[in-house]
């Protein structure tokens, strides 16, 4: 499999960018077969899939982005397989079938798992500054003062 690159640019508000998604058309094409990408670029402008591959990718960074440093480069298999499933659905649109639906919600769920820090992400390098020890921990004592009973 050839590496993908992502590059990211920094935007007016020092943010980076992407101007590369996680996943290819190639990669489409071996999760979803040629028929079906075939099919989804004659109904729709030529470059759609481009647009819908990019268009996940952005997604799925907008869910680890608190958790990992964005892009990841390289993408893990995991995230590549988001981008696919989440391109996917977005590409049949109202056509999209009970599996499209069903892998597109799960891809959702490990999403907010991810963000939530429930699973990791192999191999990504995670935000500076959001680790255990960065973590505040802080115990409160007893009210001294309280509302009950005062009229």
């Amino acid at each position: 499999m050839p590496a993908r690159s992502v590059h990211g640019n920094q935007n007016k508000h020092g943010r980076r960018q992407m101007t590369t998604a996680y996943a290819t058309r190639d990669q489409l094409v071996d999760r979803y077969g040629q028929a079906e990408v075939v099919q989804r670029e004659s109904m729709l402008p030529a470059d759609a899939v481009d647009k819908a591959l990019f268009s996940a990718s952005a997604f799925v960074d907008g869910y680890i982005s608190g958790r990992y440093s964005v892009p990841l480069n390289p993408a893990p298999e995991i995230v590549v397989q988001c981008v696919c499933t989440i391109a996917r659905y977005n590409l049949l649109g109202e056509s999209a079938t009970e599996r499209a639906r069903d892998d597109y919600t799960d891809s959702v769920k490990w999403l907010k798992d991810v963000q939530a820090g429930k699973v990791l992400v192999d191999g990504a390098a995670g935000v500076p500054g959001n680790t255990a020890s960065a973590t505040v921990l802080f115990t409160t004592s007893p009210a001294v003062f309280r509302r009950a009973g005062r009229p």
